[in-house]
């Protein structure tokens, strides 16, 4: 299992994302995301939030190792043609590092503040179908043309292509009649949402879809977030102090059930992702960044992990 971090660029200065990428890079962490917001998701949703495209080149350009990504860009956001250009050049800053995680967008608010049509669910579906259609062909063919409802291209050049053979789209989400079917068709990695349960599931359908479309499902990366959290402590007293640390930084309570806070339970969650077929693990963070879980995370839970793996 190989395992990532996703570091949630509202309410931070860029030397928190620079030097906690730096970090998970040191600790081994195999991949680094960031998120494709306009505006912070959590809290005070007037406060600062960086643009999270503008941040992957940096962060390629600053480590040698650590696969790159957005986990996910919205497709509404940039037209494909100029989406697969961003994600070819970031495959050369970091040496063909890049993965280029894309969804349907979701956030009203931000098409409306941005002058952005927020269309439908079943529009906003569509485009993201014909997107993947169009970036994979830039990512692999001299020339692409392609007329369809949404989007035209005509004789289009994309060049240089990508350093890797083979440039992963990482789709996000788990609508099963549109989105699970968008992955079988065009993506290298699904990522899914949710305890190991709600994956399985989606899991299920997604194979359903690939014999649709005649795709091999184990050509299909499964990655997940980490349900409900994890807050590496030795105390659910530290857990909270945690929470009032981030409450204080985005200007509201953190609300919820506490995140799984013991080695232990860490490991047995696990366990259970591995089971139903997750081969990769994403642990999702806003600021102020958890660099005491991603420490113990690299010290603690991997190597028990890996050496019960290995028996």
């Amino acid at each position: 299992m190989r395992f990532g971090v996703q570091l949630q660029p509202d309410h931070c200065t860029w030397e928190e994302m620079r030097d906690t990428a730096l970090l998970a890079e040191q600790l081994g962490y195999e991949l680094l995301f960031s998120w494709d917001h306009f505006i912070p998701l959590r809290g005070d949703t007037s406060g600062r939030a960086l643009e999270g495209w503008q941040i992957l080149p940096a962060w390629g350009a600053l480590t040698t190792r650590i696969r790159i990504g957005m986990l996910v860009t919205g497709n509404t956001y940039r037209n494909p043609g100029v989406l697969a250009k961003m994600a070819m050049t970031l495959d050369h800053i970091t040496n063909g590092r890049a993965i280029l995680g894309i969804g349907a967008a979701w956030n009203e608010t931000e098409h409306r503040m941005y002058g952005i049509d927020f269309d439908t669910p079943g529009v906003r579906l569509a485009k993201l179908d014909e997107s993947c259609r169009i970036i994979r062909s830039l990512f692999e063919n001299k020339r692409t043309t392609h007329r369809g409802k949404y989007y035209t291209f005509t004789e289009a050049l994309a060049e240089p292509k990508p350093v890797q053979r083979r440039l992963p789209i990482l789709i996000g989400g788990g609508g099963e009649r549109k989105t699970l079917r968008t992955t079988a068709k065009y993506a290298d990695m699904w990522h899914g949402f949710g305890p190991p349960a709600q994956i399985a599931h989606k899991m299920e359908v997604l194979r359903a879809h690939c014999q649709e479309v005649d795709r091999d499902p184990d050509e299909i990366e499964i990655t997940s977030g980490f349900d409900p959290g994890l807050c590496l402590r030795d105390s659910e007293r530290e857990v909270e102090a945690r929470r009032a640390d981030v409450g204080k930084r985005i200007g509201s309570p953190v609300m919820g059930p506490l995140p799984i806070w013991r080695v232990e339970d860490a490991l047995k969650r696990l366990r259970e992702y591995e089971g139903v077929g997750v081969t990769t693990v994403i642990f999702g963070m806003g600021s102020p960044f958890d660099t005491e879980t991603m420490r113990r995370f690299a010290a603690q839970v991997r190597p028990k992990f890996a050496a019960v793996a290995a028996a």
